[in-house]
């Protein structure tokens, strides 16, 4: 896609939109300042994505079944605002992820206006219809979050809450919840792992989160189960090796081996001092045995032993979800943002 002039901007001479090369170190070094700058004025705690993430994601576009697409919007200061467009290639394909930054500096000149309007053009040449995006809601300083994606088209779809735990996690508590737990799982194996998913988990972990967009609250958000396969998992383990990330999960095991529950989390890089915690799930059939509470206490005491420099961990849970903002809340885990879930239309 070549350079697009999109006329003028308030405050602004002239504003080019263009696709950013992972190749080009120039483009990769403005795109990850951009967004950081733009994530620590809202909140100076941010777990930030590094700029190697930012690279081995848009590298890995449509083979880890998840297409990226990054954007940068220019000015004669260089780049000033930036866009990821994502979405998956098998399954929810009338629905597409937006994500805006515009650089602190240079915001309220209408370069966030602008990179919308490109992202719902874009959006609409992929042949989707649906935009989702996410955007802090729950203190002063983004308080203009919702305001801006309302003016953009956008409703509140859901609320999510984040919580973070500080690290190492408390080992006294987790032995103690862990043992409180056992008895009712005790026909299940818990392994944790850390590094890629082991080939002979693969095929049953990937079943099992294949549910995680029906299973968990979404509210109002239109969403459908995934369909990634192993091949598209070995990507997504390539492209945390590539970032300098670790993944670190515990599964829950029923008798005949088949991933039944799980806790996936994925270690930062040697330059950020966080740990993401991606997803905890147990199959429906498996709930009852309180499994969510044993790989989630299995995987930070293993977080505690391999990566003792880790500063905190953070989760996102809707609201709604009761049973794990429970289990989160007897594991320490503390309120630290509100985020809102936006949903578009587009005509």
């Amino acid at each position: 896609m070549s350079l697009v002039p999109l006329g003028t901007v308030a405050g602004v001479p002239e504003l080019l939109i263009r696709p950013v090369d992972p190749h080009d170190d120039a483009d990769m070094d403005a795109f990850q300042e951009v967004y950081a700058a733009a994530e620590l004025a809202e909140d100076p705690d941010a777990a930030l994505y590094s700029r190697a993430d930012g690279v081995a994601l848009l590298l890995s576009s449509g083979r880890g079944g998840e297409l990226w697409e990054g954007y940068g919007a220019f000015t004669g200061d260089g780049m000033v605002g930036e866009l990821i467009v994502t979405g998956n290639v098998h399954d929810n394909l009338q629905v597409a992820r937006v994500f805006i930054w515009t650089h602190p500096s240079h915001q309220r000149h209408g370069i966030g206006t602008a990179l919308s309007s490109y992202a719902d053009e874009r959006v609409r040449e992929l042949g989707r219809s649906i935009c989702h995006a996410q955007a802090r809601i729950g203190v002063d300083r983004a308080n203009g979050n919702r305001a801006f994606a309302e003016r953009m088209g956008y409703v509140l779809a859901n609320t999510e809450i984040e919580r973070k735990l500080p690290l190492p996690p408390d080992l006294d508590l987790l032995d103690r919840l862990a043992a409180e737990a056992a008895p009712h799982h005790q026909e299940y194996e818990i392994r944790t792992v850390v590094g890629p998913v082991p080939d002979g988990l693969a095929a049953s972990y990937v079943a099992l989160r294949n549910m995680m967009n029906v299973e968990m609250p979404s509210g109002d958000l239109e969403v459908e189960a995934g369909e990634m396969d192993t091949a598209e998992l070995a990507v997504q383990d390539r492209y945390l090796v590539d970032a300098g990330r670790t993944r670190v999960a515990s599964y829950a095991l029923d008798s005949s081996g088949t991933v039944v529950a799980y806790s996936v989390a994925a270690v930062s890089n040697e330059h950020h001092d966080h740990v993401d915690q991606w997803g905890t799930l147990v199959h429906p059939a498996h709930r009852g045995h309180r499994l969510g509470m044993a790989v989630k206490c299995d995987g930070l005491r293993a977080l505690a032993e391999h990566f003792p420099e880790k500063r905190f961990i953070e989760t996102t849970n809707a609201e709604t979800n009761a049973h794990m903002v429970e289990i989160n809340e007897a594991l320490g885990f503390e309120v630290a943002e509100v985020y809102g879930d936006f949903q578009k239309r587009l005509p």
